[in-house]
């Protein structure tokens, strides 16, 4: 047992460290969708969705202890939200997805931003 929190604490530990930058690299791609888009922006919307799914993996098994001591993330609605993005994704509209990423997944990745810096 006391193995397994280890092991999920230093999860947590790379999950918090990457929040930045993935934040970050949503914003950007939020921009690009939006406005003018970059000879890079489809790798990039590549690389952000390895990332939710990377995440997801992480945070499916570190939920017990990030909500330890009560609930900071709800495992429905990050679902939620993750759904949301495949649907605008499976849709192929640059807008779609870039309001799936403004409205749905960014909000989830801030709020596992804070819930994360809460443990260390």
């Amino acid at each position: 047992m006391e193995n397994n929190r280890k092991e999920q604490l230093e999860a947590v530990k790379v999950l918090a460290d990457f929040q930045e930058k993935f934040i970050a690299n949503t914003e950007i791609l939020i921009d690009e969708l939006t406005t003018l888009k970059k000879e890079d922006t489809d790798q990039l919307l590549k690389s952000v969705t390895d990332a939710v799914n990377w995440e997801m993996g992480v945070l499916n098994g570190t939920l017990s202890l990030i909500n330890e001591e009560e609930e900071k993330l709800s495992k429905s609605e990050i679902n939620d939200a993750v759904m949301k993005l495949a649907d605008a994704l499976r849709s192929q509209e640059d807008r779609q997805i870039a309001d799936a990423l403004e409205n749905q997944l960014l909000p989830m990745l801030k709020k596992v931003k804070e819930a994360v810096k809460e443990i260390f």
